[in-house]
């Protein structure tokens, strides 16, 4: 036959991944007194004993326990073949400590290593955290490939250490990383597929013929479990609604359900960087980045196959403690993470800004409930905030509060104990089949399988759990229990524990930098805040940080002192007690016109002209200027900011003749530009220094032709100069420093309280107070179909999270339409214990027109 005249060829690719080449510089065998030629096992044992020595666990009363477990994990290590990856990740970090480049604790499941400690790629000690590094490698979780006498590591079973390095040097990381493997490095594609939601929406519309609001109230209905869109499938099962507007609109469903899961689009991966022991070139098709940088034509599973996946995470964080470091002279690791003094704020939090894995909403409010003591109920606070742990956060709370514990089994109480009778880490799970006589590693396989949900090999694990149970004979009298209640209590357990449990390695790691960040806020607030506003033009809102921080500035007696051209500098700086804001952080001030800043506030200026002629010297164009001027840096020369902005437009529109005789009338004017032009131009029709006439008839009718619009949108807000005020500030700042919301509005509603004053209110108490709308929910449906609307509202003080529901709503909707996000609001409702229930609400924000993109 045709196809006998084939024979197989099957060198297109490895056959699994080899360890990229590890070049060991000299001087580190020098270091160790090794000779060159030792193989790299070797160099690694001795790299871990000096370090041993240097950290000083050679004098730990323990020290036999440290000893042996690095026996352990080294003989696992060279039995799997992960020596040159650890030493992979060994020179990377090494990198980073010798070149003062912030690292985080550890990521993942690489803190349960304690060969990653010593080598300083982590800085958690698994021994006192109770951390298992068969959690990170287990000898079930690799397996080498022997082809043509080389050995290859299958790649989907490789160790996996992720790296958190500092936002702004990461990099200089990468760039060490192509330089050590040259034409053996690139980045990784990342395909996005489409969502359930976003299909049905598409459909709904095209095929269905709905509006765009019945859409997103249908997309609504579709369940989100454990931080997942429910497939469209299970949304049906899940949902009633839902399910009845798929019969009514079958044809729509049926094409939604094709669409799912095909790839919308590419991109790249946020954090991964292939290695490869081979030219890329020869195992990998290659692609180039809109940036010019190399991206495997693969994605993140398939280029597994072939390389070592190295995780690089640029953190913020590690870039603004690094800042505060730098201005305290406080180093990290000198701070104690036992001492009881450090979590004295987490008791009575008000003030969450720049606290890692604290800050965002729901774990703000997980840490308020907890209270957390020490740095393990920092990491439960840490754990417990993620969608499935959360409905144990009352649970947890009360544990801390009272020392009580849930019994969910007596063979398991010690196990559990700790964290409120709660499973929240796998690694309790590990230590649970463990209990009943599993090794570590087979309770890592039973973590994996329960976890990714393998149900072909379920069932095979619970007899599995039943047989080890009796095995052990953990039916005697002695333990009070049957066996197969104690092999039921785990099963359930770890069926259950899959969608909530989180890796305790990875706590732990990220609970330090929570406590590091505290420690910094609570004990240098002004070094902390300057080094958080420093990293906010790197966020994907800057001015939304500006303003969080603005806020919290007042609990420290504290002030964001706003920009000034003689008293700011570029950026945000310390003044006396408080913190001047930067003028580069001014929005509409662009990095090209930094160089042009410097210039104009070297110019002598002693009047408004002085500042509209260096404005032009140094190429300040009208938009920068404007932005200056709007901001209130340079108030000293004008009291409304709204007038100045018109000067500095008609005076950019006079030619260089004009703006020389205007200048000439400055004295007589008192610099005010509107007057020159009214009286000089306008009514006396006075001549130029040249005795020629100011502006001639032709002339004027042209200026002021150009000069309208924006005397028109002056008119329009000088009866608003207060609010323009409000409203440029927080549009070009980000906050607002001369007015307060409540002080703008106060004649049009009286009684205004703020949002601080709201939160103090005793809950079913009437409120009423304004705010600026910062997000606002499409129109969702409760539990008993009641729709409602999420609207979360913000004033200089505070946040207030607010409901608005049927029947008032529908009438509101029709007469007035739902308030979108940055309107301003007044809200009329009752306090409930966190949130506010709407009985009516006003948008204020219908009278500014004054944009910046209008003032060109």
């Amino acid at each position: 036959m045709f196809a006998d005249k084939f024979t197989k060829y099957d060198k297109c690719a490895p056959a699994g991944v080899l360890l990229p080449k590890i070049k060991i510089a000299p001087k580190f065998y020098k270091q160790l007194k090794l000779s060159e030629d030792v193989d790299n096992l070797k160099f690694l044992k001795k790299l871990c004993w000096e370090n041993i020595k240097e950290m000083g666990i050679n004098k730990y009363s323990n020290k036999d326990a440290y000893y042996d477990r690095v026996g352990v994990e080294l003989h696992i290590l060279s039995d799997l073949g992960f020596i040159d990856y650890i030493l992979l990740n060994w020179d990377i970090l090494n990198y980073c400590h010798e070149n003062d480049i912030p690292t985080g604790p550890g990521r993942g499941s690489a803190a349960g290593s304690l060969i990653l400690y010593l080598l300083k790629v982590t800085k958690v000690d698994p021994i006192k955290y109770n951390l298992f590094f068969e959690r990170f490698v287990s000898r079930s979780r690799a397996r080498k490939i022997e082809k043509d006498g080389i050995t290859y590591l299958d790649g989907s079973l490789l160790a996996d250490v992720d790296n958190d390095i500092a936002y702004d040097r990461r990099t200089e990381v990468i760039e060490y990383i192509k330089r050590k493997h040259p034409s053996r490095t690139c980045r990784i594609l990342n395909l996005v597929s489409l969502s359930g939601k976003l299909c049905i929406k598409e459909t709904g519309k095209i095929v269905g013929l709905c509006t765009e609001q019945e859409v997103n109230e249908l997309s609504d209905l579709i369940p989100v479990k454990f931080g997942k869109v429910s497939p469209l499938r299970e949304a049906r099962q899940e949902s009633e609604l839902f399910d009845e507007w798929c019969e009514d609109h079958l044809k729509a469903y049926e094409i939604a359900l094709k669409l799912e899961g095909l790839i919308k689009n590419t991109g790249v991966h946020a954090s991964g960087i292939a290695i490869s022991h081979e030219r890329l070139t020869d195992i990998c098709p290659l692609q180039k980045t809109k940036e010019g940088e190399l991206a495997s034509c693969y994605d993140m599973n398939w280029i597994a196959e072939l390389t070592v996946k190295f995780d690089i995470l640029g953190l913020k964080t590690l870039t603004v403690l690094k800042e505060a470091s730098r201005l305290t002279g406080v180093e990290l690791d000198s701070i104690d993470l036992a001492d009881k003094n450090l979590y004295k704020n987490f008791k009575n939090l008000e003030c969450p800004q720049g606290l890692f894995q604290i800050e965002a909403d729901t774990n703000f409010g997980v840490c308020k409930k907890i209270k957390p003591r020490n740095l393990e109920e920092v990491s439960a606070v840490i754990a417990i905030a993620r969608p499935g742990a959360l409905e144990f956060k009352d649970q947890y709370a009360e544990y801390v509060r009272t020392g009580n514990s849930e019994l969910v089994h007596p063979q398991f109480a010690e196990i559990l104990d700790s964290t409120g009778g709660i499973p929240l880490y796998q690694e309790q799970l590990m230590k649970m089949a463990v209990e009943v006589g599993f090794t570590l590693d087979e309770a890592e396989q039973l973590r994996r399988i329960v976890g990714k949900k393998k149900v072909d090999q379920m069932p095979t694990w619970r007899e599995k759990i039943s047989q080890k149970v009796e095995e052990n004979r953990l039916t005697n009298a002695w333990t009070g229990h049957r066996g197969d209640e104690i092999a039921d209590v785990l099963w359930q357990v770890a069926e259950d524990s899959a969608n909530y449990s989180f890796n305790k390695s990875h706590s732990i790691s990220y609970a330090i930098l929570s406590v590091w960040t505290a420690y910094m806020k609570f004990n240098h607030p002004q070094h902390f805040y300057i080094a958080l506003l420093k990293m906010a033009k790197h966020e994907a809102d800057p001015f939304d940080q500006v303003n969080k921080v603005a806020r919290e500035l007042n609990y420290f007696d504290m002030k964001l002192l706003p920009p000034d051209l003689a008293k700011s500098k570029m950026d945000f700086s310390i003044e006396g007690k408080d913190i001047r804001y930067g003028l580069n952080c001014i929005k509409g001030v662009s990095e090209k016109s930094l160089q042009s800043i410097v210039d104009f506030r070297q110019s002598e200026i002693s009047n408004k002209f002085d500042v509209f002629l260096a404005a032009k010297d140094a190429k300040i164009n009208i938009g920068v200027l404007s932005a200056l001027i709007q901001a209130g840096a340079l108030t000293s020369f004008g009291n409304s900011r709204s007038r100045m902005v018109l000067e500095s437009q008609a005076f950019n529109l006079l030619t260089d003749r004009e703006k020389r005789n205007f200048i000439a009338l400055g004295p007589k004017h008192s610099y005010d530009m509107l007057s020159i032009l009214g009286t000089e131009v306008l009514k006396n029709k006075s001549v130029g220094d040249d005795n020629k006439p100011l502006m001639k008839e032709s002339r004027t009718e042209t200026f002021l032709k150009k000069y309208r619009p924006y005397k028109n949108i002056y008119d329009q807000n000088k009866s608003f100069e207060k609010f323009a005020n409000w409203y440029f500030e927080n549009q070009l700042l980000g906050y607002s420093y001369s007015h307060t919301l409540r002080d703008v509005f106060k004649n049009e509603s009286r009684n205004l309280m703020n949002c601080y004053e709201v939160c103090s209110t005793h809950p079913n108490e009437g409120v009423k107070f304004v705010g600026v709308v910062k997000d606002c929910s499409r129109r969702l449906v409760s539990r008993n179909n009641r729709r409602y609307i999420r609207i979360s509202a913000a004033d200089e003080v505070g946040r207030i999270d607010c409901l608005f529901f049927d029947p008032k709503l529908e009438r509101y909707l029709e007469e007035k339409g739902a308030p979108e996000k940055d309107n301003i609001v007044t809200i009329v409702g009752k306090k409930s214990d966190d949130i506010v229930f709407v009985d009516d609400m006003k948008i204020l924000d219908g009278r500014i027109y004054m944009k910046l993109s209008d003032v060109k």
